[in-house]
């Protein structure tokens, strides 16, 4: 069984990262190589989730609570998105991602 750590959330941050537990959990569970953290502090940096198997790796999750329609610009640095009528940018997912590693 893989191990979740940690292993119960009274709280999570945002609907999506709750899934995504969710998910990791049934989708990891049958392989006891998986661990699977879920908001870890590294160097004062905080990824949504990290998992990792010595087959595969370290691989970093950021899980985004955005609609396909709430999208209005997406490059290298930046997204925009609609925000209850307002514009707001973020940082690229994946280069946050990058930044973590």
């Amino acid at each position: 069984m893989a191990t979740m750590i940690p292993e119960q959330v009274c709280a999570f941050e945002t609907e999506g990262e709750r899934r995504f537990y969710n998910f990791l959990e049934v989708a990891a569970k049958p392989d006891s190589h998986f661990i699977a953290w879920y908001l870890p502090e590294i160097n004062e940096r905080e990824p949504d989730f990290l998992l990792f198997s010595e087959s595969l790796g370290l691989i970093i999750f950021g899980v985004k609570d955005w609609a396909i329609d709430q999208i209005l610009e997406a490059n290298a640095t930046h997204f925009a998105l609609n925000k209850g009528g307002r514009t707001e940018y973020l940082k690229n997912p994946f280069r946050q991602a990058r930044n973590y590693y």
